[in-house]
């Protein structure tokens, strides 16, 4: 029985999120931010961030997030807005700390680098 619940409650968790994602599609800006400038201004912020840190921001964010709410078009959000977002959804993607920090330092660093290019 307990089997069956489990089966259930799993299909029903990715009819929902293949769902969510359908629903929640955006249009997303193609990335034409140079590779190095969100480093630099990661560095700036934070004097100990790495290349290596920002890559394992990105692929959380597109394994963690993008599975239920679909590529979401970073810098159209505020800092404060994706603070919010990071704070409320990380528990529930459970991610460690540090995953944590990696992704806020990625999708920041990113946004600034490209809202900086206007």
């Amino acid at each position: 029985m307990k089997k069956i619940a489990i089966l259930l409650f799993s299909a029903l968790l990715l009819v929902y999120c293949h769902s969510k994602k359908k629903t929640t599609e955006t249009k997303v800006v193609k990335n034409t931010v140079s590779a190095s400038k969100p480093l630099e201004i990661a560095q700036k912020r934070w004097p100990n961030a790495t290349s290596v840190e920002l890559t394992e921001g990105k692929t959380i964010f597109e394994t963690k997030c993008t599975t239920c709410h679909g590529a979401k078009n970073i810098p159209t959000r505020s800092e404060k807005s994706w603070l919010h977002e990071i704070a409320d959804m990380s528990p529930k993607a459970k991610l460690t700390p540090e995953e944590k920090e990696k992704l806020t330092r990625y999708i920041l660093s990113f946004r600034e680098a490209y809202t900086s290019m206007d």
